[in-house]
């Protein structure tokens, strides 16, 4: 998407954001405040993910509340697949309706918990303000792709250790070890937020042998 288009489409989206907050619960005002702030680290985990995983990856965003990131993502790559997890049903009538309002004819909808969704191959799933990176491995483990990177925002200070993740991803006790110490084909990628924290990418290897639907 050039970046004319991206930024009318963030406009727009914005402009939902803004329209349906309150109607639906959206978010509290404090945190409308941090729209563009939030919209802004959206764009950050499309660019990586662009990276690692290329345009037409496969996304599954966990908890996607009101689309933060996965809406923004959308918009970034329209090439992508990108799947909305999300249970709570006032977001999820937000989230098809700005579907629809912004064209994103690359996005899926799901209102179910993550554990109960099937037939998707996540060539990446991005989580934020959702659990601890383990947590959300642990959860998506069966939707992961060979290879899957897994993204989420990690705190200012935040626990430093992956060894949780490589458990989580059932990386560890196979005896096998690559550069750096990782479990082999593992990798770790971690950019800086404003203001503070970061954004990590982990890839993990050895995800199931599975068919996109997308």
């Amino acid at each position: 998407m050039s970046a004319p288009d991206l930024q009318q489409g963030v406009e727009g989206y914005a402009a939902l954001v803004r329209r349906y907050h309150r109607t639906l619960d959206l978010v509290s005002d404090a945190g409308l405040r941090e729209l563009p702030r939030h919209i802004a680290d959206g764009q950050r985990y499309a660019r990586l993910i662009e990276r690692v995983a290329g345009p037409s990856a496969t996304v599954v965003d966990v908890g996607s509340g009101v689309g933060l990131p996965g809406v923004v993502i959308a918009l970034a790559l329209p090439r992508a697949q990108v799947f909305l997890v999300e249970r709570r049903r006032r977001r999820t009538a937000f989230l098809e309706l700005a579907a629809a309002q912004l064209g994103l004819a690359n996005v899926t909808v799901v209102g179910d918990d993550v554990r109960a969704v099937e037939g998707v191959c996540a060539d990446v799933v991005t989580a934020q303000a959702v659990a601890d990176l383990a947590t959300i491995v642990e959860l998506t483990r069966h939707l992961h792709a060979d290879p899957c990177y897994v993204l989420s925002r990690r705190a200012e200070g935040g626990p430093g250790s992956l060894a949780a993740v490589w458990r989580a991803g059932g990386l560890v006790g196979d005896g096998q070890t690559g550069a750096e110490g990782l479990p082999a084909g593992a990798e770790v990628l971690e950019e800086p937020l404003e203001p503070r924290g970061s954004l990590v990418a982990v890839r993990l290897p050895g995800g199931s042998a599975c068919q996109s639907s997308a």
